[in-house]
C-alpha cells in the first residue's frame, strides 16, 4: 500500500478530520467537547467496556478531560482498530490540547504516544483522522495556514511517518511535504487567485550521520531510488526497478563525508576503456547553497523567483567501479571554478572502491571537507543542508549508449540550480524524524531488575 499524500489527498484528510470535528462526535456540544463518560459510549460501538477502561485508567483526571476529537483506524497494520484523540484538561490555562495514542496490543488498550498541540483560539483546531494506516493529526497555525503530521506504529517504534504544512500568503500558498520514513519530500507553490501551479520539486534528503553512530529502528538513513519520477533521462528504456533502483547512505567524521552506492542492476556494463560506454555513479554538489534551510526561490509581494542559477562551486564526483578483478575504482573530479590549492591537495585525498554483489555493485566513496569547503563546525549542534543530488547512470549495452538510463535522488536538471536534492548532516544530539519505541519502559524495568 502506497503512503503517498498528494494535495487532493491532504485536502480531503483535512476537510474530513473538520467535518469529524466539528459534526460528528460533539453535534450540539460542538463549542465545549465532550466528557469522558460521553466519549466511552461512543467507542462501545467499537470495543468491549473493559478496554474502555484501559483509556480511562491511563488519563491523570478522567473528570478534568474533555474530549475535543477522535477517530478510530488501524495505524499499528495488525488489523486490529486502534483510536486516537484530543483533549483538554478542565482549568488549564494554556492553550493546549493533548494528542493521546492507543493500540490494541493481545486484546488490551496500550497509550503509545502523547503529545501536546497548542491551538489559537479553540480546541477545536486540532483534529485526528486515521486513514491508509497513518493516524494524521491537523493543526491550524494561523489564519489559512496548517500544519500537518503522520504518526505510525512500525514494529515496535511510533515513528512520526510524515509532515505536511500549507502557509497562505498574500499571493501565494506554500505547500510543504516531509517524508521522514521514505525521505522524500516535496515543494509546490500555487499562485492563490487562479490555483495555478507556480513551482514544483520533489527530491530525496539523505541523512549524513557521524560514522559509527548507531542508528536507532525508526529512523531511516538509506535512500531508495527506484521511482519513475526520479528516473531523470531515459525512461523509455527503464524496465522498472529490476532494470535498475539503487540505495544511498552518508556518513561523516572530523575529516571526510562517506558515501555507499549500492546499485541494483540486471546487467553491469563495465567500462573498458575511455570512449567505452559503461556504468557509473556521479555525485553533484552546490557548495554554496549551504545551510539550515536550502534556497530554492524566493517570494517578495507578488514576485516569485525560483534560484534557478547555478553558483560558482559546483563539484562533480565521476565514480566508475572499475571491472571488478584487474581495473580497480576510479574517480573523475570536475568543477566549474578554478580550485584552490588546498582543494587541489584535498582532492588526492579521495577515495573510492567497489565490490561485485549477485544483484549488481556497491561503490563507496570519502570526500574531504576542503575541497567542497565545508566546516565540520557547522553541523556540531545544529542541522546543516548541502545542495547534493546522486545519479546512477545505467547503461546495458555497451554499443548503444544513447540508451542510457539515469536514475537520480531528486527530479535533476543540471542547468537549474533549485533542482538539486539535499544532504542532511546531523548533529550527535539529534536526529533526523521522530521515532519512540513503545516498550521502552519495560526495557527499562528489566535492566533494574538486573541489576543495570
Amino acid at each position: 500500500m502506497s503512503y503517498y499524500l498528494n494535495k487532493k489527498n491532504i485536502k480531503l484528510i483535512i476537510a474530513t478530520i473538520i467535518f469529524v470535528v466539528f459534526v460528528f462526535p460533539f453535534r450540539s456540544k460542538a463549542q465545549s467537547g465532550i466528557t469522558f463518560g460521553e466519549f466511552a459510549k461512543r467507542l462501545e460501538t467499537y470495543f468491549d467496556k473493559e478496554m474502555i477502561q484501559d483509556i480511562a485508567k491511563s488519563l491523570q483526571d478522567v473528570d478534568k478531560s474533555t474530549i475535543w476529537g477522535w477517530d478510530v483506524g488501524d495505524y499499528s497494520g495488525d488489523g486490529n482498530l486502534d483510536v486516537a484523540f484530543t483533549y483538554r484538561i478542565n482549568g488549564e490555562k494554556k492553550n493546549v490540547v493533548y494528542l493521546d495514542l492507543f493500540v490494541d496490543i493481545d486484546g488490551y488498550f496500550v497509550k503509545v504516544g502523547e503529545f501536546p498541540y497548542q491551538f489559537i483560539d479553540l480546541p477545536l483546531e486540532v483534529g485526528a483522522s486515521i486513514k491508509n494506516g497513518v493516524c494524521y493529526v491537523t493543526q491550524k497555525i494561523a489564519n489559512a495556514n496548517w500544519k500537518m503530521d503522520g504518526y505510525q506504529l512500525v514494529d515496535g517504534s511510533l515513528i512520526l511517518r510524515n509532515d505536511y504544512s500549507s502557509e497562505k500568503l498574500d499571493f501565494y500558498t506554500i505547500d510543504k511535504k516531509n517524508d521522514y520514513y521514505n525521505l522524500k519530500n516535496s515543494e509546490k507553490i500555487y499562485e492563490n487567485t487562479k490555483g495555478m501551479e507556480k513551482y514544483s520539486r520533489s527530491y530525496y534528503v539523505i541523512p549524513c550521520y557521524n560514522r559509527g553512530r548507531l542508528i536507532y529502528h525508526g529512523f531511516s538513513d538509506v535512500v531508495k531510488v527506484d521511482d519513475i519520477d526520479f528516473v531523470t533521462k531515459g525512461a523509455y528504456y527503464w524496465d522498472g526497478p529490476k532494470d535498475a533502483n539503487f540505495e544511498v547512505s552518508s556518513a561523516y567524521d572530523q575529516e571526510y563525508v562517506y558515501f555507499q552506492i549500492k546499485v541494483y542492476d540486471d546487467n553491469v556494463v563495465v567500462k573498458k576503456c575511455d570512449s567505452c560506454a559503461g556504468d557509473y555513479v556521479s555525485l553533484w554538489f552546490d557548495a554554496l547553497n549551504v545551510g539550515d534551510t536550502l534556497q530554492r526561490y524566493q517570494i517578495k509581494d507578488k514576485n516569485l523567483t525560483i534560484l534557478n542559477q547555478l553558483s560558482k562551486s559546483v563539484y562533480n564526483f565521476q565514480i566508475f567501479p572499475g571491472d571488478f578483478v584487474d581495473i580497480p575504482a576510479y574517480v573523475n573530479t570536475f568543477s566549474n571554478d578554478i580550485l584552490t590549492s588546498l582543494q587541489q591537495v584535498s582532492a588526492s585525498h579521495i577515495k573510492v572502491a567497489a565490490n561485485k554483489i549477485d544483484s549488481g555493485y556497491v561503490v563507496k566513496i570519502k570526500i574531504p571537507y576542503e575541497i567542497l569547503d565545508i566546516d565540520p563546525m557547522n553541523f556540531t549542534n545544529s542541522f546543516y543542508r548541502i545542495s547534493c543530488t546522486i545519479q546512477v547512470h545505467d547503461v546495458d549495452n555497451g554499443f548503444r549508449p544513447e540508451e542510457e538510463t539515469v536514475l537520480s535522488t531528486s527530479q535533476f536538471d543540471i542547468t537549474n540550480a533549485s533542482t538539486f536534492g539535499t544532504l542532511l548532516f546531523v548533529p550527535n544530539n539529534d536526529w533526523y524524524g521522530r521515532s519512540t519505541n513503545i516498550y521502552k519502559q519495560d526495557i527499562y524495568q528489566t535492566l533494574l531488575e538486573f541489576g543495570y
